[in-house]
């Protein structure tokens, strides 16, 4: 299964705030770890702080941290509330009406 970036960076920001339970991390500080652009992880955070996965403290000594004890989070359930499902549009879903379908029942011979 190939994760979204979204999704890589959602699971970097729950492992980097495991790892430091004792304290508020920053977004910065995350970027730099991992390299990764602030305002991607500020959408990750986001997210999930509105999934309940992270509390997040506004202001100037504000930061984020895990809203739940690390061993209750389980990283299949948090892929599968990051990961968008795929939905198809009407045109590219097959009908009783296809192109076969509406082909006249006997074309002439070449």
């Amino acid at each position: 299964m190939r994760l979204t970036s979204y999704t890589n960076y959602s699971l970097r920001v729950l492992m980097y705030c495991a790892l430091h339970r004792d304290r508020l991390v920053t977004i910065p500080e995350i970027a730099t770890a991992f390299d990764i652009s602030r305002a991607h992880l500020l959408k990750s955070a986001r997210h999930l702080g509105q999934l309940g996965y992270l509390h997040t403290v506004r202001g100037r000594n504000g930061g984020i941290e895990l809203a739940l004890a690390p061993e209750r989070i389980s990283i299949g359930e948090a892929i599968r509330a990051l990961e968008t499902p795929v939905t198809l549009s009407s045109a590219s879903t097959p009908s009783a009406t296809s192109a076969a379908s509406r082909a006249p029942a006997s074309s002439p011979a070449c």
